[in-house]
Formats: C-alpha cells, sequence, structure tokens
C-alpha cells in the first residue's frame, strides 16, 4: 500500500492486491455542514483526474441518498443531494451489505429517535471488475454511534453463523436450571 492523500476527512491509499492492477481505496469521514459537504465532495471529484483506474470509497458518508435510508419524516438536506450528485458523477456503484440496514443513530429516545444509512461503501466499475463479488457485513454497535463495516472484496461470509450446539457439562451446573426458566 502506499499513501496517497491524508486528511481530516479522508485517507486514500494505493493498494497493490494483484500483481499490475493496483486500485485506490478511500476511507471517508463525511462533513456535518452543508457548506463543508459541497467542498469536500467538489475536491473529491477532481480526485479521479489524478488516479482514473479503480476506486473504493468506504466509511462514514454524513448523508442519505433517499428518504428509505432514514427512519424520521426529515426532508433530505441539500448536503446530501451534493454527495449523491458526486457519486453519480464518479459512476459509484453501492456495495451490498448484509446485517444491519441503518448505521447510525442520535442515540435519543421517544420522538427525538432516528436512524440513519449514512455509513456505506461505494465502487466504480474499473473496482467491480476486479471483485464482483464484494460485499459489505454492518456488524453490532459496541461503544460507537455507527456500526462497523467489514468489506470482504471475494464475497465471503467473513463472520459466518455458527450453529447453536448444547453442551451436556452445562446439566452439570446448578444455575443452568435458573438460567434455562428465566430466559
Amino acid at each position: 500500500m502506499e499513501l496517497i492523500t491524508l486528511s481530516k476527512n479522508i485517507i486514500s491509499l494505493l493498494v497493490f492486491s494483484k500483481p499490475g492492477v493496483p486500485w485506490r481505496l478511500s476511507a471517508i469521514n463525511g462533513l456535518p455542514n452543508y457548506f463543508a459537504k459541497r467542498a469536500f465532495w467538489s475536491s473529491l471529484s477532481s480526485e479521479v483526474d489524478r488516479f482514473p483506474g479503480a476506486w473504493l470509497l468506504l466509511g462514514d458518508f454524513n448523508g442519505i441518498c433517499n428518504r428509505q435510508e432514514r427512519s424520521s419524516n426529515r426532508r433530505l438536506d441539500g448536503g446530501s443531494r451534493i454527495m449523491c450528485e458526486a457519486l453519480d458523477n464518479l459512476g459509484m456503484i453501492s456495495i451490498p451489505s448484509s446485517g444491519f440496514f441503518y448505521t447510525w443513530f442520535n442515540r435519543r429516545y421517544g420522538r427525538q429517535w432516528v436512524n440513519f444509512r449514512i455509513d456505506r461503501g461505494v465502487a466504480n466499475e474499473d473496482w467491480w471488475r476486479l471483485f464482483p463479488n464484494a460485499k459489505l457485513q454492518l456488524l453490532p454497535q459496541t461503544s460507537s454511534d455507527h456500526h462497523p463495516q467489514v468489506l470482504s472484496c471475494f464475497g465471503q461470509n467473513v463472520f459466518p453463523k455458527r450453529p447453536f450446539r448444547f453442551e451436556g457439562a452445562w446439566i452439570e451446573d446448578r444455575r443452568c436450571y435458573w438460567v434455562v426458566n428465566h430466559a
């Protein structure tokens, strides 16, 4: 890997995963306000001239592209529209994901509670030719208000589900009866 860009809101690397076929990975930390978003997406659009090959954008885009990507009735803000237009102009295609649909919530409850799908992965056609089976897996939230994303370039389930297996030794534990009755 080779560092291309490093700033507060983007880290871009040139990745050499196949001999002779480098591709660009950009980790995004989206901006919250309209004017900053406009400048960010405009500058990112100009980056394609510096490296016209395969490109993957991954991270917190801090914007949604349609009403289905939110749980509230709020309008789509102007910054989100700018982001979506930039992604369309760059020819970016969403990477399918499994796990949780919404990737962020505001940690409020009641009527102020909202969920958004602001974290995502998108890639251009050149990248999709290299990794046609790619998918994202969204993991449960831990200490962050975002769901972590794990990218599999080859389509495998990164964390396969294990089947439940009963352990005979559990019967010997006196607490087992209580746990079963109170589950």
